[in-house]
């Protein structure tokens, strides 16, 4: 996908599980193994942490698990330390220090990282667990303080779409951090301007609102106008696009070169999309479709769109089940 695009890729800044094959540390000494990352590597900055050494516990170590009798607590049955309060605290006081960062990928399951696939137990002694839908303390604090911006396990990075909108989401705002850097208002213009079909394929109406904030007609100051901006660029970003505004977005782009199609030609292409619409090709295959097109008909309008390739092309080999 978007070999030929023309679009220069920021490198956004992850924070990441060190057990996700950074070090052995987890509880019984071993690595989780995580090929993606390294397929992002040249493209990511990855800042690895593992909170439960943070706090002090060891490697190898007892294990650790979520209690709720009432209080969500995190507990080592084996030596009855309840290290919640320390878990919290040192979450809180990581995130605060940290400087500039996009998202998080977190282990899955994890007493202090998992997103929403953690056991969870009625009390220290108990084999069994109440649920398996908890979230880690360290995930929590995650969720808590930073609710806009994109947080995910290693399991659900297998999910082609789930990680497409993840790596989408991260590169947008590590795209916007570098142009809020400027503190011109010229620079935001230019972010909005490719990252139009994009946003079209997520909410037309926040496009429209964040266009007339970039356009800035009323000479806000430029901090209030990217904050304002930032705003709206989270909110829209916050949930996968749907099949109805993804095919808005590629039928505004298929106005480009229709012009040049033959009857026939346009005909293929809106079986295209019926397909696309009962879920028969996916929107991996007709973005290919379109990037060829526009190198065939010199559309440098499309190739500098984000839409067709929002994150670097060597990862969308990644878009297969792993």
């Amino acid at each position: 996908m978007g070999s030929h695009v023309n679009i220069v890729h920021s490198r956004p800044i992850i924070v990441i599980s060190k057990c996700l094959g950074f070090a052995n540390c987890r509880y019984d000494g071993q690595i989780t193994s995580f090929p993606l990352m390294e397929t992002m590597r040249p493209f990511v900055e990855f800042i690895d942490v593992c909170p439960e050494c943070e706090i002090g516990l060891g490697v190898p170590r007892e294990p650790i698990l979520i209690v709720d009798d009432g209080s969500k607590r995190l507990i080592q049955p084996a030596t009855g330390l309840d290290l919640t309060e320390k878990m919290n605290g040192f979450s809180r006081s990581y995130l605060e220090r940290l400087d500039d960062f996009d998202g998080f990928i977190l282990r899955s399951r994890s007493p202090s990282c998992g997103i929403g696939t953690t056991k969870v137990f009625p009390d220290k002694y108990s084999d069994e667990y109440l649920h398996r839908e908890g979230n880690g303390l360290f995930a929590e604090t995650v969720l808590s303080e930073y609710p806009d911006l994109p947080a995910i396990d290693e399991e659900k990075m297998a999910d082609p779409f789930l990680r497409d909108h993840f790596l989408t989401r991260v590169f947008a705002l590590a795209s916007f951090r570098d142009a809020s850097l400027s503190g011109k208002i010229h620079t935001l213009v230019e972010y909005h301007t490719r990252n139009k079909l994009l946003f079209m394929a997520y909410d037309k109406t926040l496009l429209s609102e964040m266009g007339d904030l970039a356009a800035n007609r009323g000479n806000i100051p430029v901090e209030k106008v990217y904050e304002r901006y930032l705003s709206l660029l989270l909110q829209m970003l916050s949930k996968p696009v749907g099949t109805g505004p993804v095919v808005n977005a590629l039928m505004h782009a298929f106005g480009y070169f229709s012009r040049h199609m033959s009857a026939g030609e346009k005909f293929i292409f809106m079986q295209r999309l019926q397909k696309y619409r009962e879920g028969n090709i996916s929107i991996f295959e007709l973005k290919e479709w379109f990037i060829s097109k526009a190198e065939e008909f010199k559309v440098d309008y499309l190739l500098e769109q984000t839409f067709f390739c929002p994150y670097p092309a060597e990862l969308s080999g990644s878009l297969e089940i792993v």
